[in-house]
């Protein structure tokens, strides 16, 4: 009975996919002209991605390019529709004509062979045969399993490639995350020759305290255990739950309001759909520990991701739950007892992800959006994605990551410990914990959930994105006023660097509308660090946040109600939805662009101004360029107003020879 009644909701779901998906073309097809798609474009397309983004009351389509029915790589239209019309149009379709290196999509190569290829390049020896099982019903995609080196099964999928030459080549793109090793490649092998055309290593590695690169974008499967008696089938049996942690919106225990304090069930701060099923339910089962529908928090002090480790668990149970850990933070983070430290961190870490998860779901960050999840509750989007958060990761130090698979597959935090006397804990720094998870935000909503591959060229903002959301969920908008943005700069992660709240802490300037203290801007040339470029943007998105706070005349106290007025929720929407409206590897200008087009779509444009005279004084004015995105030194920047020049002859169209003719300059700014 069990086997007929999935298969009927495998059946159900493809039933509502295809509909989705003709809903969607019709869509395309009476709006190809304005979204500038010929004919041809439109029939060697796939719909990638295609939901209701009842945020906005707009159809979102991400469609990628293909060619004789093989996806290009990364080649992706974003479009929005509302009441049946396009409303937002980015990103370009390659002009294939004189790109494609052969007449046909028939390798030369098998996909074994491309593994084999890539196996041997990465010194991954496997003792196992390749037996081949097709994925798709066009035998394009093969699973090969994990071969006893992988951490996943690998695959090889056909698919067509820009080449550095200009060209267009066929190849076999081999996923691998290999066992012995953090990386996770995406590996481009031509299918002719079975040459290495390219690779991606979707695993960034960072040391925030030396400034190099960081984050892992990886997805490394953790093997489910049953824990009892921290389990118990049930439906919602919790109903109060108590947790002593360092309390929205506190940055951290050294911050105003970071003494740690009790918070009784935090989710009622988020009604409706983003809380359903509260924190500690799963969907089938509540659980009395560090663990729930939005996110499994355990420590990692074997740095071994094929387990969970320790959970905090509740005192009492299954209701209500108590998590009172009483912390000292004069002694080791790692401590269990008599000092219950390690239980504290990693009860704060559950609390803030699901924190982090509440208010950004608020903001448009929702089921189809590809949130993360285990139950959807038939919302749309694809479950099973609830973030793993490794509290006190032993694979390193000064340091934090969070790796960001497509929809349907679980995303991994990581925190580490940092440099001290007694050692910091990252559990503890809410501003990292956000910064973190906002990477998972960005990747998700960059070029639709089934892509999490977007943000790799070398202009895009993840790490300005993920200290924007660290800056506006740590702020005390209950005790803001319209210059706070002025008067009070914000480092970020002062409390893991041993720095007092005022310090810059991992940024090499705090974050202030006041460019005596910041004075980052698009230059030409702006850094290859991911970080320091990273700093430009959120500086931007900080100015456009208080420009629109001043503009609107008020800050909304309570962000959990986006309804409610206030500049800084109308900031913090226009942000997140321009992720949704921006091209698939986006730089600087085009991800200026999705926020106009996100103003124009949520307000009809009422703070253009305000976005425009933001980044204007941050260098990326009207005539601002931003040239190739995946480039850093090919900018033009500008911090023109975009004045024009209107010059007339007050009505005179003719004068007698030698007499004066009167001509009146106008010099007009559509903001000014």
């Amino acid at each position: 009975m069990k086997k007929y009644f999935i298969l009927a909701l495998l059946s159900a779901f493809s039933i509502i996919a295809s509909a989705q998906n003709n809903d969607a073309f019709s869509l395309l097809r009476e709006n190809s002209k304005a979204a500038g798609l010929s004919p041809s474009q439109l029939d060697n397309s796939i719909i990638a991605d295609s939901y209701f983004n009842k945020f906005a009351g707009t159809t979102m389509i991400y469609l990628q390019q293909s060619h004789l029915g093989l996806p290009i790589y990364n080649q992706i239209k974003v479009l929005a529709f509302k009441n049946g019309a396009l409303v937002s149009n980015a990103g370009n379709f390659l002009n294939i004509d004189k790109l494609v290196n052969q007449a046909n999509a028939n390798p030369s190569t098998k996909p074994e062979d491309a593994i084999h290829k890539v196996l041997a390049a990465k010194k991954s020896y496997s003792k196992e045969l390749v037996y081949k099982k097709a994925v798709n019903s066009k035998a394009t995609k093969f699973d090969v399993g994990k071969l006893q080196v992988s951490l996943e099964n690998i695959t090889a999928e056909l698919m067509w490639v820009p080449a550095t030459d200009g060209s267009l080549k066929l190849a076999w793109q081999v996923y691998f995350v290999p066992a012995n090793a953090s990386d996770y490649w995406l590996v481009r092998v031509d299918a002719n020759d079975n040459k290495i055309l390219g690779e991606s290593n979707l695993t960034v590695y960072c040391s925030f305290d030396a400034q190099h690169e960081s984050h892992d974008v990886i997805c490394v499967p953790a093997a489910d255990k049953i824990i009892s008696p921290l389990s118990v089938t049930g439906s919602n049996l919790v109903q109060t739950a108590n947790y002593l942690v360092v309390p929205y919106p506190a940055e951290s225990p050294i911050h105003v309001g970071g003494t740690p304090a009790i918070r009784t069930n935090p989710w009622t701060m988020a009604p409706g759909n983003a809380t359903t099923l509260g924190w500690h339910n799963n969907g089938t089962t509540d659980f009395v520990s560090t663990r729930g529908n939005n996110v499994y928090a355990q420590e990692d002090r074997d740095n071994n991701n094929n387990t969970f480790g320790l959970t905090a668990n509740s005192t009492t149970g299954p209701d209500p739950l108590n998590f009172n850990f009483t912390p000292d933070f004069t002694v080791t983070p790692i401590q269990t007892t008599p000092i219950e430290n390690q239980q504290f961190n990693i009860t704060n870490l559950f609390y803030w992800n699901n924190i982090v998860h509440d208010l950004t779901y608020l903001y448009g960050f929702d089921e189809v959006a590809g949130n993360f999840q285990q139950d959807n509750m038939t919302r749309g989007g694809l479950g099973n994605d609830y973030v793993i958060a490794d509290a006190q990761d032993a694979g390193g130090t000064n340091n934090a990551n969070f790796a960001t698979p497509v929809d349907g597959s679980r995303p991994r935090m990581q925190m580490y410990l940092w440099s001290g006397n007694p050692q910091k804990d990252g559990d503890v720094d809410n501003g990292i914990i956000i910064h973190e998870y906002a990477h998972g935000i960005s990747n998700r909503l960059t070029g639709g959930p089934s892509n999490s591959s977007c943000l790799q060229n070398g202009e895009q903002m993840g790490e300005g994105w993920s200290d924007y959301y660290s800056l506006m969920y740590t702020q005390d908008w209950t005790a803001a006023t319209l210059t706070t943005g002025f008067t009070t700069p914000r480092g970020i992660g002062t409390y893991v660097s041993n720095q007092q709240p005022t310090g810059t802490g991992i940024r090499s300037q705090r974050y202030s509308t006041n460019f005596a203290v910041n004075n980052r801007v698009y230059a030409t040339t702006i850094s290859t660090s991911s970080h320091n470029r990273g700093e430009i943007w959120c500086a931007t998105l900080w100015d456009m946040t208080w420009n629109i706070i001043n503009q609107v005349g008020s800050i909304n106290p309570n962000i959990f109600n986006p309804s409610a007025a206030g500049g800084n929720s109308i900031a913090l929407k226009l942000v997140t939805e321009g992720m949704k409206l921006q091209p698939c590897s986006p730089g600087f200008i085009t991800g200026r662009n999705a926020i106009l087009q996100a103003d124009q779509i949520l307000y009809g444009g009422l703070y253009s101004c305000a976005i425009k005279e933001a980044f204007r004084r941050r260098g990326m004015g009207g005539q601002a360029s931003q040239g190739s995105s995946s480039s850093v030194t090919d900018q033009v920047p500008d911090f023109s107003e975009g004045t024009a020049l209107t010059l007339t002859q007050n009505g005179v169209t003719q004068i007698q020879e030698g007499l004066n003719l009167t001509y009146t300059n106008t010099i007009t700014s559509a903001c000014n």
